[in-house]
């Protein structure tokens, strides 16, 4: 683990970074921050390159912590109050149309693995909804493990082909 003199490097390079920050169309108080957190990030990053690559990687920690803050700025700005910034983010939950497709392919499924003959269908589900290998399957059902794979292929297919069928009604 490399260790600096943070010291010698805030003495050596703190104005100049600040410089370096400013005229990136920053406030000067900001830019002071910027600069801080650059020396915080050095102080608490376990592994450190050489200190001979020290001014360069001062330089691009700064250059990504203001990166970081524009970013920051421009989700802002859609937001009247800042407080409520989380508000405006996409929210994972599916839409109600998103529940009805979902609702409507999961019957169109069903029915698709209800038309499969049932030697087919047991290996389908023990495949796809138990998540046994097809060795285990070959062992359960008492068939070869070459004759469960050809079954689930030929399962996967006849499904696919009834879900294009309906989904062209």
């Amino acid at each position: 683990m490399t260790q600096w003199d943070v010291n010698t490097l805030f003495r050596t390079y703190r104005s100049r970074l600040l410089h370096y920050v400013q005229r990136r169309k920053l406030s000067w108080h900001l830019a002071d921050d910027i600069v801080q957190d650059t020396f915080l990030r050095v102080v608490t990053t376990p592994s450190l390159p050489d200190q001979q690559f020290a001014q360069s990687y001062l330089y691009r920690t700064a250059q990504n912590l203001v990166i970081d803050h524009f970013r920051r700025e421009r989700i802002l700005t859609f937001v009247q109050d800042p407080d409520k910034v989380f508000e405006v983010v996409a929210d994972d939950a599916p839409s109600p149309e998103q529940i009805a497709w979902s609702r409507q392919e999961l019957r169109r499924l069903q029915a698709s693995l209800s038309a499969l003959p049932k030697n087919l269908r047991d290996v389908f589900i023990l495949a796809r909804l138990e998540g046994k290998t097809y060795g285990e399957i070959g062992v359960e059902l008492g068939i070869p493990t070459q004759t469960a794979f050809s079954r689930m292929v030929r399962a996967l297919s006849l499904v696919k082909d009834a879900m294009e069928k309906s989904e062209k009604k």
